[in-house]
């Protein structure tokens, strides 16, 4: 049996304040919607710090939830990409988890290419939307892997982990040269 995680610090889902206290922490499956609150692990403590790009708020949601409880700050939620561009230059998570359908007119690839070129921070892409047309467009954007849609908690949190540990030995292996 695995032992139950306590959040070590509390970080409200906006940037105003959070009075709520700390709660324990419990998997994502135990956890019910009516449930969730804005309990994460601080940025200076995190795994990583993750910007989530999903329209469906509840997968939203569950994703931020799956993520906190493993370690990681969720730097906060979008679901457009005009809203994703904008958190992701104001915050420079490093990651972000987009999704290739979003609301509004554009869509997570072109707000992949955007975030990449004003931040130079790279995606994983989580979608649904698995046909070659995709893929290839996709590539452009040099994404750091690709979850198909639908994905189990441990399933996502194993590519972030991995995305980021992929991020990181290929900043290593660019800092030797």
């Amino acid at each position: 049996m695995q032992a139950q995680k306590n959040p070590t610090a509390s970080r409200p889902r906006t940037l105003a304040a959070n009075s709520e206290a700390p709660r324990e922490r419990r998997p994502p499956s135990e956890v019910s919607s009516s449930e969730i609150s804005s309990s994460e692990v601080s940025s200076s403590e995190a795994k990583g710090r993750v910007l989530i790009v999903e329209d469906d708020v509840l997968l939203s949601t569950v994703v931020e939830d799956a993520l906190t409880y493993e370690g990681y700050a969720v730097v906060g939620t979008a679901r457009s990409a005009e809203e994703a561009i904008s958190m992701a230059v104001a915050h420079g998570p490093d990651l972000v988890l987009m999704d290739v359908r979003l609301l509004g007119n554009s869509d997570g690839i072109a707000a992949a290419e955007e975030i990449l070129e004003r931040t130079g921070i790279r995606c994983l892409i989580a979608t649904g939307q698995t046909d070659a047309t995709t893929k290839e467009r996709a590539i452009l954007v040099q994404p750091l892997g690709w979850l198909p849609k639908p994905y189990g908690d441990q399933e996502m949190v194993q590519a972030v982990a991995a995305a980021l540990r992929y991020k990181s030995t290929s900043r290593d292996r660019s800092s030797d040269n």
